[in-house]
């Protein structure tokens, strides 16, 4: 294998990330972040049920709206919390807070026929946490047939300083997390599973971390990677990457999918991940993503005589 050449760029990203403070308190390294206030509130006391049963969307953003902007924390305890994931009244998070899910606490998005959707969007915030937990999407009982951006986390544009940690989003009509535009955003053991488009998509940003996270059975829709990094319009450029450490396991379109065709992608690494299924990395119209910063990643197929493990 080849060693790795790390760009000075990405340098600067992990050291800023480890050191940088933001204005609000919080100390910023990527997967480490703490609150800055102990601030917590609780939304079953601001009237959720989390039932399964009841529409918990405005309990839930009565608590949000509360906590944001102090650095303090919305927590959400075990059960199932039905929220509104299309139109004006869906879950929006502010600047310097932390949303914080129990382990067995899920918000499923209600049932819709739209074509776009989100359970929760992160637009132009900054020092913004999101722990634990699962997003629910409604593929299962999805009631139109069209579009294919049914999304669990809407990150961005132009938010900074994100961290989503430990959270899974399953089952999306579109893409379990989507990066529309920021800086210094990082997904820590997140788990993207049995999404009908993508694992995660990142259309626009810069020094984004992935890491210890699971991305799988993404299939439906083209492309159905784990990963598609992908600008869709000239002005969203796409820089200083890190994907480490992850698993990447059937995702009907691949596991890391790079196009630069409508914009620029550059210094990405993809370094210590483990590839089963089809076609591990596919990197198109990306001059400046080195096949040098590309490696000891591992790569599992299935021969189709003899069902045969193959490992590279």
């Amino acid at each position: 294998m080849n060693k790795i050449l790390r760009t000075s760029a990405l340098l600067s990203f992990f050291v800023a990330a480890s050191l940088a403070g933001p204005a609000s308190g919080a100390r910023f390294d990527g997967c480490n972040v703490k609150p800055a206030s102990s601030l917590v509130v609780n939304v079953k006391d601001r009237g959720a049920k989390g039932d399964g049963k009841s529409d918990d969307t405005q309990s839930i953003q009565k608590a949000i709206d509360e906590v944001a902007g102090s650095g303090g924390t919305v927590y959400v305890p075990n059960g199932t919390y039905i929220v509104q994931a299309h139109g004006k009244n869906r879950l929006v998070l502010g600047s310097k807070m932390t949303l914080r899910l129990a382990d067995r606490a899920v918000l499923k998005a209600m049932p819709t026929a739209a074509k776009y959707y989100s359970v929760l969007r992160i637009p132009r915030a900054k020092d913004v946490t999101v722990i634990g937990g699962t997003l629910q999407g409604d593929r299962k009982e999805h009631k139109g047939r069209s579009g294919e951006w049914g999304m669990g986390i809407i990150i961005g544009p132009e938010s900074e300083r994100i961290t989503i940690a430990g959270v899974t989003s399953r089952h999306m009509w579109g893409d379990g997390f989507y990066l529309a535009g920021g800086e210094d955003i990082a997904l820590c053991s997140v788990v993207a599973e049995h999404n009908r488009r993508q694992g995660l998509s990142i259309i626009m940003g810069n020094r984004i971390l992935v890491t210890n996270s699971t991305f799988r059975d993404t299939r439906g829709t083209a492309p159905s990677a784990g990963i598609d990094l992908e600008p869709n319009k000239p002005h969203q450029r796409i820089s200083n990457v890190r994907i480490e450490n992850s698993k990447f396991i059937d995702n009907a379109g691949g596991g890391i999918m790079i196009s630069g065709k409508k914009a620029e992608v550059a210094h990405v690494e993809i370094l210590h991940n483990l590839f089963e299924g089809p076609r591990p990395i596919l990197v198109e119209n990306a001059p400046r993503v080195r096949s040098t910063s590309i490696c000891e990643n591992r790569y599992v197929r299935k021969e189709e005589a003899g069902n045969q493990l193959i490992l590279r």
